[in-house]
């Protein structure tokens, strides 16, 4: 047995016990450090692809949806066609039901409608033309046609009428005549 213990420290170089329990307790903690950034950026490479997946089916559904848009108009003008027309009263609740089956379709898949209503916000709104009326310059007269988001993104302007402004009666236009 002499001879065994001889040749222990001759194998481990020359160096006692305890400094080889130090190394190893060292090394384990540095490989159990690798296997946590390993894990953390794993973990951040899952979330990224996630991100970006979900940003490719935003983009996909993003275009299809911007031609089915044309398709919602196309209802709602066959809608108020029906209204002034007492023709076929099945015919019209069947396409009723089409619209409110393809609003809500879209609804679902995140595509809102944008509100019109008071000032003229060129984020949102496309001015087309501008009229005389009682409400303030730049006010919403009318909607020429809608607008809509998808996933709070601008999908598509809401095209609108806007005031020019009070009407000047001719009095008023000849005294800012006279005056220039």
């Amino acid at each position: 047995m002499s001879s065994l213990n001889q040749q222990e420290p001759e194998e481990n170089g020359g160096e006692s016990p305890k400094n080889e329990g130090e190394t190893s307790s060292d090394e384990l903690n540095e490989l159990k450090e690798l296997l946590q950034r390993t894990q953390a950026n794993f973990e951040n490479y899952r979330k990224q692809t996630e991100k970006r997946v979900e940003e490719m089916i935003q983009i996909a559904t993003k275009g299809i949806i911007a031609q089915i848009l044309p398709i919602l108009d196309n209802f709602e003008l066959a809608l108020q066609t029906a209204e002034t027309s007492s023709e076929q009263p099945e015919f019209v609740q069947g396409i009723t039901l089409i619209h409110s089956q393809l609003t809500k379709t879209l609804k679902d898949n995140g595509v809102k409608e944008i509100k019109v209503e008071g000032t003229f916000d060129p984020h949102i709104h496309e001015a087309l033309m501008k009229m005389p009326s009682e409400l303030p310059e730049n006010s919403i007269v009318g909607i020429i046609q809608k607008g809509y988001t998808l996933h709070g993104k601008l999908l598509r302007p809401a095209r609108v009428t806007l005031s020019a402004g009070q009407i000047k009666s001719t009095d008023e236009q000849n005294k800012t005549k006279n005056k220039n």
